[in-house]
This record gives C-alpha cells, structure tokens and sequence, in this order.
C-alpha cells in the first residue's frame, strides 16, 4: 500500500461552495492515494467564532447567541449551494450549533479553556461539509481529530503528546479511503477540546504527515508558493522556489504568515518536505522546502506584524533588571499565553513587543502594575527583514516613527508607531 498524501486546506481554500468545489477537484486527481486531508475553519469563521468568545468573556450572551446564529447562517448558505438534498449534512451541522449554544449558556471556565471549546467547532462544522461533498465522488471518511490528536491541557497553545497521538492516528486512519480531520485542534487526556495555537492547521498537517510516515505535505495557499514577502503588504514579491528546512524555520519565527512556527521541526526530523501549491493552479510547482542547502533564488524577506503593543518595564525602586524579574516576567507571559515577538532590556528596562491580545493585555498589565512602574504603547507594528539589505531597509522605513530597532548580521527588526 503506497503512502498516505496529507494535504492541509485553509480557510481561504474552502470559503465558498465554489471553492469547496475547487478543493474536491484537487483531491479527486490523486484518488488513486490514499489520504489524509486536514481542513481549517471555512473563510475568516475562526474571527467570527473569536467574536463569541469575547461576547460570552463580558456576559453579552444574547449579543454572542446572534453570532452563532449569523455563523450558521453563512454555513447554511455553502451547504445550500453544494448540496441537492441538504437535510443529512444541515442536520450534522445543526447539531454541533446547538451543542456550541448550549456551551456557551452554561460554561463556567477561564478564558483560554472557553476560547478551545468555542473556537473549535468552525473545524468541525467545516470537515462535516467538505467530507460530505468529496464523498459524493470518492470514498470519505470523517474522523474526529480530538480522538487522534492527544495534548497537554494548555488551552490555546496546547502541546502535542506524540506517543500517544501516534498510536491513535495509526489505529483509526482508514487506508482506503479519504480521511478528512480537523486542523488546529486536539484534546486532553480528560477529553477537553484544545487548539494548538493560531493557525494552527499547519502544524495539524505536519503531525499525520510525520506520524504516518509521508512522503510530503502539501499545503494548499491562494498564493503561486511561498513568496519572500505577503503580496497583501509589499510590491513587487517574488516566488522562493526551494528553501532549506532551516531557513524556514528562521522565517516562522519571525512570524512568516504562510507556515505555522511548529510546523516544520517534525518535518525534519523525518525529512519529509514541505510543498506548498496554488489551489488556483495545481499543476504549478509552487515551493518546496526541504532538500537544499540554501534559498533557490536567494532574496530579502520581508514580514510585517501588525497588533503589536510595545510594553516597557522598570522597577519601581529603579534597581536593575535582573535575572529574577525577567524570570518572573516570561513566567506570566507564559501563564497567560503572551506571545513575545521582540524583546530588549538594559540595566533598568525590559522591553517587549508582543501580540495585542484585547482580552489578555490588560489582565497582564494589571498584574505586573504591582511590581513595575510601566508604559504600553498599543497601536504599534513589527517589521522583520531577513537577509537585509541598507536599500531595502531605508526603502521600508521611511517616513515611519521608529520606537525600537534590533539587527543582528542576519536580520534587522523595527518596531514602529502606526499611523
């Protein structure tokens, strides 16, 4: 038997009835493999679901009732259009709708546990369409990625129990047939539904791709491959044909939108590479990572945060920062889920630049405010060049009111004032 395909479609790939059309399609020209195909939430449905979060956080419960009730809505609308008789699938889906409501009326959790059990369900309403549609034509199968998947409790950024989601992925993946899973999502050993941090679906696919041994992952994007820059962002982007597992790794860290950080160390380790094609055009090489030695062209990257906050720290009795304040400082970030994008200390100040989380920051702040005399600036960027060079520099910088600038010989950071 050969081995399994994983492919990993995003939100972007299946926002629509036409592009879950388009998606069917790409999976039925590889129908003679078998596969393992992980979905993400349909369109921008993780925000939408993000929005119930933050409405049942301030007990707004009728106000996040409504947003269930526009997400089912928009559900409701794909189903309709892909579907001659839609009562089994809306059926399916009606179903996990009332369990979310039902959840959200009666949870009494911390916030990142609330946010897991709210948040997953646009994974598993997406995987029941797209499985109920490829089956129409080739043989499917729906699995449930909370049985496959097994983590830690650490809701939000929960961490992979590989022994165990080995053993469950070989057991349950049917060999013969299209296995659709969530991405993004898991459980813990009690069964409570975590997520593996935002955007997570690539990392989802990298797991069934090294537990399962696969000769690749590919990664189906609305862009021709991995570009050196967002073509959202910046002009004239150009398409990085190969690039070296490291080099990847360098580029998710600093915050590459299309791989997810975790995504290719399993990877490697297994020296599985990485495609990343065009759902546009699949038959387009697209890029390749892994099985190089350096970037095949080489060029500048490029890669901007935006909801950033910058947050500068000194003790109240104007000491210097040691090591037992930074200690306790990364142990609340860590506590709390902070995500720490840049960070600079001098003998009497430590500064961070980190996510902007609406709900998080503040909570935060409030705890560190005992301790530390503080200033957060909020509305602030990231900009990160990799391989830079003083042209390209001086070109993304200008006019911008700079607040904090860190290089090393490879790369150069800016934090800086938007407007």
């Amino acid at each position: 038997m050969s081995t399994p395909l994983i492919f990993k479609f995003g939100g972007a790939s299946v926002k629509d009835a036409a592009s879950v059309k388009n998606v069917a399609k790409i999976i039925a020209l590889f129908a003679q493999r078998p596969m393992v195909v992980v979905v993400s939430a349909m369109g921008k449905m993780t925000n939408a679901f993000e929005e119930v979060v933050g409405h049942w956080s301030t007990n707004e419960l009728g106000l996040a009732r409504e947003k269930i009730g526009a997400i089912r809505e928009y559900h409701f609308t794909i189903i309709e259009a892909l579907f001659a008789d839609s009562t089994l699938v809306k059926a399916e889906v009606q179903e996990l709708i009332d369990q979310l409501s039902k959840g959200v009326d009666k949870m009494e959790c911390s916030y990142s546990e609330a946010y897991d059990y709210i948040v997953h369900h646009g994974e598993l309403i997406s995987t029941k369409i797209i499985a109920a549609y490829v089956g129409i034509e080739t043989p499917t199968v729906w699995q449930d990625t909370r049985l496959l998947i097994h983590t830690d409790a650490q809701f939000r950024r929960a961490t992979v129990h590989w022994e165990e989601t080995t053993q469950a992925i070989l057991k349950r993946i049917v060999p013969g047939k299209v296995n659709v899973v969530q991405g993004f999502i898991g459980a813990s050993s009690t069964g409570k539904p975590t997520t593996l941090g935002r955007e997570g679906s690539d990392y989802t696919g990298a797991v069934f791709a090294f537990c399962l041994g696969a000769d690749s992952l590919t990664i189906w994007k609305d862009v021709p491959g991995m570009l050196n820059a967002d073509p959202k962002t910046f002009q004239n982007t150009t398409k990085i044909d190969r690039l070296p597992f490291n080099e990847a790794i360098e580029l998710a860290f600093y915050g590459a939108s299309i791989i997810h950080p975790k995504t290719i160390q399993p990877l490697k380790k297994k020296g599985i590479p990485l495609h990343i094609k065009s759902f546009v055009d699949p038959t387009a090489q697209g890029t390749i990572i892994g099985g190089v030695d350096r970037a095949i062209p080489e060029v500048p990257n490029f890669i901007l945060k935006k909801n950033q906050a910058l947050l500068q720290l000194k003790t109240k009795d104007l000491a210097f920062i040691a090591e037992h304040h930074l200690s306790a400082i990364y142990q609340l970030f860590a506590d709390h889920g902070v995500v720490v994008n840049l960070m600079r200390n001098t003998a009497t100040k430590a500064v961070f630049c980190i996510n902007h989380d609406a709900i998080i920051i503040p909570k935060v702040v409030a705890e560190l405010t005992g301790s530390f005399d503080l200033e957060l600036e909020s509305d602030v960027a990231l900009l990160t060049i990799r391989h830079y060079r003083k042209e390209d520099e001086q070109k993304e910088t200008q006019g911008l009111e700079i607040l904090l600038e860190q290089r090393t010989p490879d790369v150069v950071q800016f934090v800086f004032k938007r407007f």
